[in-house]
């Protein structure tokens, strides 16, 4: 009886299940208002790259992890990425705009945002919508 025959696929087996399986980024989607913008032009110290909090933020009315499929974000700050490192500077000035216009109208925004691209801890949103 050939033993090498017989265990090798069964380890190949148990090894391919062994491997470490990627993590997926959480997407959530949260309805809330605007308390707070922030804005910053302060660069982050060598060797990372950009300014801090990605150069603007939003507090909103509500913690990001309450949000549907809960993410992993620790508070109510969303960063923009307006320094260009997660979205493109164009677009995140205009979400940055539409946030200051929810705040100044104190109207309901429905943001989404994304745990995997965060800036110095805080989730950077994907997508804003005004009511």
């Amino acid at each position: 009886m050939n033993v090498r025959a017989t265990v090798l696929p069964g380890f190949a087996l148990f090894a391919a299940f062994a491997l470490p399986m990627p993590a997926n980024a959480v997407q959530g989607v949260l309805d809330t208002t605007v308390q707070r913008i922030l804005l910053t032009s302060e660069a982050q110290p060598p060797p990372n790259t950009g300014l801090y909090y990605g150069g603007c933020m939003a507090f909103l009315g509500h913690p990001i992890n309450t949000a549907s499929n809960s993410p992993n974000c620790p508070s109510a700050w969303v960063s923009f990425s307006c320094d260009g490192t997660y979205a493109a500077k164009d677009i995140a000035q205009m979400m940055l705009d539409q946030a200051q216009l929810a705040n100044a109208m104190k109207k309901t925004v429905l943001v989404i945002v994304n745990d995997e691209k965060k800036h110095n801890g805080y989730c950077t949103a994907i997508r804003l919508d005004i009511y």
